[in-house]
């Protein structure tokens, strides 16, 4: 080490001592004060005598090993003086030299406090780069979901437009003839064969209509939820009878085989909507002889776990994979299916079936024809005696009446008073007509008719109002209705009897008759 004149290090030590406030302290093996040099109050260690235990007043002797060199850092003494401490051995007993380090420790504080900020500043700035990311994931999500739904929404706009296009030439067809032939039945030279011929397209283009905008209006009501199921007891051994005798002539004209087979564990009489049953098959059967051209249909019911297992098969073109997928879809056609017809057929029967809790199956493949099965969950009748409804006489004379009887008839539409008006006077019925619902109400009260024939859309409280409130006015004879409505089960049993337009005129007759003698 370098030697210093004694005058400059005396000066030295001076100068170091008084800018760093030295301060020492002498312990023996015990921790015990020795003895003290330089200012203890400085740093909290005044007023302690000889031979106190050190350890109590500076808690860092705490595990330090005397007779061992040692140093630490910054250590807080009081609340106002920081230092390094330096344990100098000295046989057995040790100085305790403390240098202030006041103002080198807050400058590191604060250093460290600054690192410490950055890192918390990075630890946030990471955990927001991460949520942006998440937040970046989800919006190409999102624009990818809604980017599928326009794409969906343009598709199934293009598919209604042509719907709509194709729908106007489906309505326009009908409509035409009508008019021309009406037109035709007009004209002052027709012949009595012309008048006639122009009556059957006129009927025929009629009915065509008729099931034109029953499949829209049924595919609307299911599509906005609001078709009701009228379930009651039937023989559904004679509505596959009805069917088998209304397709098979169909299919014998394109020269086809039917065939229906009905097994015998199939119950007689069930609990279900008869309605949408007749209205399933009838598709399924249509669809079938309209699309097969040689070969035949064929009908197979069968009964298993409380459901109907009802299968249509046929040796038509059959469907490809890709076009099933179309077929029961709205707007929706295979790329071999014709395009007569509303093409909702499949639609329907498929929320038809589903609203009666079944399920629908597709097997097909092209040129090896087509099998649809559907499965219905029935109630089973035990009483089949009690299901089994009046049957009606259809002879022309028995609707005729045997007595003078009147018959009130509410209905908006002049051409439909006009019509009843016309089977009724010539049956020998006295009519009184009315075109709202109030009106019908006092008319009824007044003249008390025999039969009340109601449409159920009429002007004022309505035709299923009219009734409930002619009932509790003690109105006890037949209402019947007569309405292009839908009637749900507690709306039917305000009336009587129920008659969807257009009703079998000779039918409604009959059932007047039965009625009212």
């Amino acid at each position: 080490m370098m030697q210093l004149p004694a005058c400059v290090v005396h000066n030295l030590q001076d100068e170091y001592f008084s800018s760093e406030r030295l301060f020492c302290f002498l312990i023996d093996e015990n921790y015990a004060l020795v003895q003290i040099w330089g200012d203890a109050q400085r740093w909290g260690l005044d007023d302690i005598p000889i031979g106190h235990d050190m350890r109590d007043a500076a808690v860092f002797l705490v595990g330090c090993v005397i007779g061992e060199p040692q140093a630490l850092r910054f250590v807080r003494l009081s609340r106002h003086s920081v230092a390094h401490v330096h344990l100098i051995p000295d046989g057995r007993q040790s100085y305790v030299v403390l240098i202030d380090a006041s103002d080198e420790h807050d400058p590191t504080q604060a250093k460290q406090q600054k690192t410490n900020e950055l890192r918390l500043m990075h630890a946030r700035q990471n955990r927001l780069i991460g949520r942006q990311r998440e937040l970046i994931s989800e919006l190409i999500e999102i624009r990818s979901e809604l980017d599928h739904h326009r794409q969906e929404a343009e598709r199934s706009s293009a598919n209604k437009s042509r719907f709509i296009a194709m729908m106007s030439h489906e309505f326009r067809t009908p409509l035409a003839s009508i008019i021309n032939y009406a037109q035709l039945a007009q004209e002052q030279d027709a012949s009595r064969n012309d008048i006639q011929k122009s009556v059957e397209t006129i009927e025929r283009s009629a009915r065509h209509l008729t099931s034109l905008v029953e499949a829209l209006l049924d595919d609307a009501s299911l599509s906005a939820g609001r078709l009701e199921l009228v379930e009651e007891q039937f023989d559904c051994h004679n509505l596959f009878e009805d069917l088998a005798r209304m397709m098979a002539p169909m299919a014998a004209e394109k020269g086809l085989s039917f065939a229906t087979f009905v097994d015998s564990d199939v119950p007689k009489v069930i609990f279900a909507d008869e309605v949408r049953f007749r209205q399933i098959l009838i598709n399924l059967l249509g669809n079938a002889v309209k699309f097969t051209q040689e070969g035949g249909v064929r009908l197979k019911v069968t009964y298993s776990s409380d459901r109907l297992v009802v299968t249509v098969s046929d040796t038509g073109p059959g469907i490809s994979s890709e076009d099933q997928e179309k077929v029961f879809k709205a707007f929706e056609r295979g790329s071999k299916r014709s395009e007569t017809g509303a093409g909702l057929g499949l639609t329907i029967t498929l929320r038809l079936v589903q609203l009666m809790g079944g399920e629908v199956s597709l097997d097909s493949q092209p040129d090896e024809g087509c099998t649809v099965s559907i499965y219905i969950p029935v109630n089973v009748q035990a009483d089949p005696v009690a299901a089994e409804a009046p049957v009606l006489p259809v002879p022309d004379q028995d609707a005729l009446a045997s007595r003078p009887l009147s018959i009130l008839i509410c209905d908006d539409d002049d051409d439909m008073i006009a019509l009843v008006e016309h089977y009724l006077h010539r049956s020998g019925y006295g009519l009184i007509a009315t075109s709202d619902s109030s009106d019908a109400i006092a008319k009824t009260i007044k003249y008390d008719p025999d039969l009340v024939l109601m449409d159920c859309n009429v002007p004022g409280i309505g035709g299923v109002g009219a009734a409930k409130l002619l009932r509790q006015q003690g109105y006890e004879k037949p209402i019947v209705a007569l309405t292009a409505s839908r009637l749900n089960e507690e709306e039917r049993r305000a009336f009587t009897r129920f008659f969807r337009k257009p009703a079998p005129m000779q039918e409604l007759l009959v059932e007047i008759k039965r009625l009212t003698h």
